[in-house]
């Protein structure tokens, strides 16, 4: 999706949602109070470019729970353009253990209701938005010793990897280069858990793709932060959940993305009760110039 000619001289705005768990987690007033934001935003002086759902749409990967998630990302999408990849809630494995019976058949469902592409990319003026699947099901890439992590631990394989590089690659000079996948790329500070296998060395190869942002969610703990790497500082966004499901009773939250061509800023907004809606809370900013390739 390209959409046409903005000013040279504007910022590049981008909501973050993530895990919204359509089924017995979901909250309304949740997802309702994002969709109202992303709303007031789009319709500001400066206006939102793109809305990035990174994950876990639904709870157990069901034909109804897909088909909610549709209906929510055809309302965003009528706010602006929107990038999706699926998370491990949204992964079908029992189909395909170990590949055994066909990968594809994890996602057949993902397919048929929410996307065709499991890694898209978004390329928009002044902004490219990478997409990758870290949540592939039960896979050699994402097993690990952990009895725990099985059907959790999501994982990149070295041709994603360099497949994203790639993409990240042909962004014209200049524009903000966004990588979305849906595990947690930093280690929980409530969970003490990775997202991935192999964390650290996917991270350093992350970082050194020259990317501007990394949108993650999946650990349901909101992060905002500047990250030192083998490879060099990464920007992080990590969306909590919309769900009920939120790690140690945090409320729900999103993240808003915005760049300016000196710096980027990652403003964390928590759902308040009372009001019914979200407020900005905490931000993180970070140089442009620190995550030039």
């Amino acid at each position: 999706m390209v959409r046409g000619p903005r000013e040279p001289d504007a910022g590049v705005r981008i909501l973050h949602i993530s895990d919204i768990h359509f089924g017995r987690s979901y909250v309304e007033a949740h997802v309702a109070a994002a969709e109202a934001l992303a709303a007031e935003t789009a319709a500001s002086e400066v206006p939102l470019d793109a809305i990035i759902v990174s994950g876990d749409l639904s709870q157990r990967a069901r034909a109804h729970e897909f088909l909610a998630a549709r209906g929510l990302l055809g309302r965003l999408e009528n706010v602006a353009p929107v990038l999706v990849v699926p998370g491990n809630h949204d992964a079908q494995w029992w189909r395909a253990p170990l590949g055994i019976g066909g990968a594809k058949r994890v996602h057949a469902e993902w397919r048929r209701v929410i996307a065709r592409e499991l890694e898209p990319t978004l390329r928009l003026p002044g902004v490219s938005i990478v997409g990758l699947n870290s949540a592939a099901g039960v896979m050699p890439w994402t097993v690990t010793w952990n009895p725990r992590d099985l059907r959790v631990k999501g994982g990149l394989t070295d041709a994603q990897l360099a497949d994203a590089d790639a993409r990240l690659n042909a962004t014209p000079a200049g524009d903000l280069r966004v990588l979305v996948l849906h595990h947690n790329v930093v280690r929980g500070k409530l969970s003490n858990r990775w997202g991935l296998a192999r964390p650290e060395r996917t991270l350093a190869r992350i970082a050194a793709m020259g990317v501007d942002v990394v949108c993650t969610g999946h650990d349901h703990e909101e992060r905002a932060e500047l990250v030192t790497t083998s490879s060099g500082p990464l920007l992080v966004s990590t969306a909590n959940t919309l769900s009920s499901r939120a790690r140690g009773k945090r409320v729900a939250s999103l993240n808003l993305i915005e760049a300016s061509k000196a710096e980027v800023a990652i403003r964390i907004w928590h759902f308040d009760e009372e009001q019914g809606s979200f407020a900005m809370q905490h931000e993180t900013i970070a140089a442009r110039e620190a995550h030039a390739r």
